[in-house]
């Protein structure tokens, strides 16, 4: 798959300029680890739980849907606020449309779900998948309490694509033990085919287990060869082998 000099000036335009103009909780320096694998991930719907404005979803989206060819899926209590227990972040339908929209994308293409996400069940997954196949991408980013986040990232499971990505908000933030907890709770007590992969900017990246060794390969040789000023770290986490990443925060460094 080419991935060409078009498709990289339109994520690099938002990295650089676009993500100041949306509220939330990522940085560009986060695509150092994403961007190397996505010509082997490949082109296809994100999805994301917990959308806030949408400053990530909208880099997700640029990244693996730079044509506009698949839809998408924000998954958020939105104005259900009863079931925000956490009080991490208040999703706010009309702001998300604006940001999407404003940043070049067809608000149609993305479906907004209005859900408290422990109420997703297989038949929700389904029909997911059905409408534009399993995702290439899947950010779990919603409510940070143990219970929410064991779900979410099950959810997460049950419908992305053998060779996709799920990314764990706040992995190892103090202030939202609950994520660490639930994360641990999952790897300790049974085995999952997704994986620990990546550790960078406050995410904790999940692969297939068949496409573990490759992709942290490529990821370590990506960032050794384009962002040598990125600290690198192997880290065993729950048996696997990972990546511990570090960027520079100062400026941001072009995609290579």
């Amino acid at each position: 798959m080419d991935f060409d000099d078009r498709h990289k000036a339109k994520l690099n335009d938002y990295l650089a300029d676009g993500i100041k103009m949306v509220d939330g909780w990522c940085v560009p320096q986060l695509w150092q680890s994403i961007w190397p694998l996505v010509p082997h991930v490949g082109l296809g719907p994100v999805a994301e739980i917990g959308v806030f404005e949408g400053k990530f979803l909208i880099g997700l989206i640029k990244t693996f849907d730079p044509e506009g060819h698949f839809d998408h899926a924000a998954i958020d209590v939105f104005d259900l606020q009863e079931f925000n227990l956490d009080k991490a972040g208040v999703g706010k339908l009309a702001v998300l449309d604006d940001n999407i929209s404003r940043h070049g994308i067809d608000v149609d293409t993305v479906e907004k779900v209005r859900a408290d996400s422990l109420t997703l069940r297989a038949a929700d997954a389904a029909k997911l998948i059905a409408q534009r196949g399993k995702f290439k991408f899947f950010s779990v980013d919603g409510c940070h309490e143990v219970t929410h986040t064991m779900n979410d990232i099950e959810f997460a499971m049950s419908v992305i694509d053998n060779k996709g990505i799920i990314a764990i908000d706040d992995y190892l933030n103090p202030d939202w033990p609950g994520v660490l907890e639930a994360v641990s709770k999952m790897y300790l007590l049974r085995n999952f085919p997704f994986v620990p992969l990546v550790y960078s900017c406050n995410k904790l990246f999940l692969c297939s287990y068949s496409y573990h060794a490759k992709y942290l390969n490529l990821i370590r040789n990506y960032l050794k060869e384009n962002h040598p000023t990125t600290g690198i770290k192997m880290v065993t986490r729950f048996g696997y082998n990972t990546v511990s990443v570090l960027p520079k925060y100062a400026t941001w460094e072009d995609l290579k």
